[in-house]
Formats: C-alpha cells, sequence, structure tokens
C-alpha cells in the first residue's frame, strides 16, 4: 500500500507505483493510471518551461506534478524569499494590507495620503474602537526621511517576523482545518503543505511590477486594483493547490482560505506592533 502511494496521477490524484518503467538503456515506458487509464504523469517528458507555464494557467495536473511525483526540496528557500518580497512590501508600506491598514485606520502621511490612503465612511474606521486603537497607532509611525537608516532596518527584521508568524498561523490553521474536517491519518507530511504553500505564493511575484515601477505619483485607487487583482489570482491559486493536496468540496475550500487569510491578516497587524514595542 505504501508503494502504491509513493507517487499520484497528476489527471485523477490516484497513488501509484511509479511513473515509468525501464526496459533497457534507452527504452523506457510510461506508467498507465489503473483507475482512469491515462498516463500517470506525462510532465516527466515536459520541458520545464512547459510546467512553470501549466502553474501559471493554474493547471491541477501540472500542481499534482510537482507537489507528489518530484524531489523538489528547495521549496524552503523559496518560501524565505517569497517571505522577504511581502514583508518589503509591507515594510515600504506598499502593499494590499497597506491600504487595508491605512485606510481602516485612517492613517493619514506623506506616504500614506498620496499611495496607499482610501477615504472610507466615517462609521467604517477603527482608530477609535478600543481592541484596535493601539495598533493602529503603532502602524502610524514616523516618515523614513527623518529616522537614523539602522531604526528602519531592524524594523524591516521585525516585519519579517511579523510576516513569519502571519503565514505560520495561515498554514497551521488551513493544514489543521483540513485534518478535522477531512480525518486524514497524521502520516500526511506537513512539509508537502510548506512546498504547496511556498509553490502557490509565487503569485506574490506579480506584485513586482508595483513595487519596482510605482512611485508616489500613483493614484491609490490604482495600486488598489492591481494588489486587488494580485490577491485574487492568489486566491484562485491557493483554492485549486488545496483542492488537488485535500481533495476537499469546493464550498469548504473557499470558506477555509477565507478564514486563514483573516486569520494571517489579523495576526500580522497586531504582531507587528507587539514585536516594535518588544523589541525596543
Amino acid at each position: 500500500m505504501t508503494e502504491k502511494m509513493q507517487y499520484k496521477c497528476v489527471n485523477c490524484g490516484e497513488g501509484a507505483g511509479a511513473l515509468f518503467r525501464t526496459y533497457g538503456p534507452s527504452v523506457i515506458k510510461l506508467t498507465k493510471c489503473e483507475t482512469c487509464n491515462g498516463i500517470v504523469d506525462k510532465y516527466i517528458e515536459y520541458d520545464p518551461v512547459i510546467v512553470m507555464i501549466d502553474l501559471v494557467l493554474i493547471s491541477k495536473e501540472a500542481q499534482r506534478h510537482i507537489i507528489f511525483n518530484t524531489d523538489f526540496k528547495a521549496y524552503w528557500k523559496l518560501l524565505i524569499i517569497l517571505m522577504m518580497l511581502e514583508t518589503y512590501g509591507v515594510w515600504r508600506n506598499d502593499s494590499l494590507f497597506n491600504i487595508m491598514v491605512n485606510s481602516v485606520c485612517d492613517i493619514q502621511s506623506n506616504s500614506t495620503i498620496n499611495s496607499t490612503h482610501i477615504k472610507l465612511p466615517i462609521n467604517m474606521t477603527l482608530k477609535n474602537v478600543e481592541p484596535f486603537k493601539s495598533d493602529c497607532l503603532d502602524w502610524a509611525h514616523e516618515e523614513k526621511d527623518g529616522v537614523d537608516l539602522f531604526i528602519w532596518e531592524k524594523d524591516f527584521y521585525i516585519q519579517f517576523l511579523s510576516t513569519f508568524v502571519g503565514i505560520l498561523v495561515f498554514i497551521i490553521a488551513t493544514h489543521s482545518t483540513m485534518i478535522l474536517i477531512k480525518g486524514f491519518s497524521s502520516q500526511f507530511k506537513v512539509s508537502v503543505v510548506v512546498k504547496s504553500f511556498s509553490l502557490a505564493n509565487m503569485s506574490l511575484l506579480l506584485t513586482l511590477p508595483m513595487l519596482v515601477w510605482g512611485s508616489g505619483d500613483t493614484e491609490p485607487s490604482t495600486r488598489l486594483v492591481h494588489y486587488s487583482l494580485v490577491f485574487l489570482y492568489m486566491f484562485a491559486v491557493f483554492y485549486n493547490m488545496f483542492s488537488v493536496l485535500y481533495e476537499s468540496p469546493r464550498l469548504m475550500t473557499v470558506l477555509v482560505l477565507l478564514a486563514s487569510n483573516l486569520l494571517k491578516y489579523m495576526t500580522t497587524f497586531h504582531a507587528t506592533p507587539f514585536l516594535r514595542r518588544l523589541i525596543t
């Protein structure tokens, strides 16, 4: 049984004992799936560029190939790089998260009023709500131009820790909820979850155009549209990835992802001021 579940068919997701069989030094035959009668993994003969294109197009077959049928061990390096990119966006005050925080906390300063502050109705702001009041004040920190560079470098590391905590909460919340609902055994490897998260989170690279070419003159609404579209694409990738991983119903996957994302952002929102006060 263990051998059978070593790989998975990219078409139907059923277990397979081998991806191909060797009949000579240069003769191999791709294995057929016993369930769907299709090729277990067609991607082993494809160029990696084709696989990456299919990943961008949110192909479940390509996702199954990477997650279950490849020995991809550098996912933790990819995770760190993407965490640094996400941290940089928040630290630079240029992300969907910053737009949310600056808008609901009504933070208006030289770095937010023209870039990441969207005017909301007065009854939607949280700057006077007691559980958020203190943290809203801490997010409205000083301008970078008037502060020592070392202080802002330290703030980047603080934000990195906060982002890491938020991602950790997201992974634990998603994985734990799926295990409780679907009843997976304890043999389900957490490393597979981290690999899946890293691959899905690659959609974060789509924020680079705004981070690189965006300027202070860019309208907040333009940033909001760009980052919202990136988030929607990212949500679709995560939905597809976790549907492949947990084979869960559509509605349940959507609800779990919505709750986990909310928990992630709330954790980052509260963790950053807490770490600043703790370290300072």
